[in-house]
């Protein structure tokens, strides 16, 4: 399966496709690193937070790095 990371970037939208999701979680955090806002990721059509995404495709049952409802925070924030 291919997933799409994408988000509003200071210059623009940003789009980047990964083929784990794994990989995806890790590219959204390196772009809100970089300041991207507003970014989900697609998941054969279907677009997800990147709390949702981690918590449904990538470590079912952890939150450890993500606020409730979605909200995408680095551990080291909380």
């Amino acid at each position: 399966m291919i997933f799409i990371v994408t988000g509003d970037g200071e210059n623009g939208p940003v789009s980047v496709t990964c083929d784990s999701g794994g990989a995806a979680l890790e590219r959204a955090r390196a772009l809100l690193d970089r300041g991207v806002r507003d970014i989900l990721i697609d998941a054969d059509g279907q677009e997800y937070a990147p709390g949702d995404f981690n918590r449904l495709f990538v470590e079912p049952g952890s939150t450890d790095a993500f606020g409730s409802g979605g909200e995408f925070f680095r551990s080291d924030e909380q």
